[in-house]
């Protein structure tokens, strides 16, 4: 199985971006669960979107993978 490790952050504007460490795809919303959320949304659309126009994309998308998340660059609010 794949591990992938993935960084949480949170904007000065209160909201969070999740990006994977050595791959393309990221991820954003109101809280975490929502980014990690977008970020696996924006995977299935790029290898739906690969499938439907025959470009190669990561092959651990067809098997089971595993995202590790560190929480890193949390400030507080303004």
């Amino acid at each position: 199985m794949v591990k992938l490790k993935a960084i949480i952050e949170r904007a000065s504007d209160g909201n969070y971006a999740v990006y994977c460490k050595d791959q393309i795809f990221t991820g954003a919303g109101s809280s975490i669960e929502e980014a990690k959320k977008d970020m696996m949304t924006q995977m299935a659309f790029y290898k739906d979107t690969a499938l439907k126009e025959g470009f190669k994309y990561p092959s651990f998308l067809d098997e089971m993978f595993e995202i590790e998340y560190t929480i890193a660059g949390i400030s507080p609010r303004h």
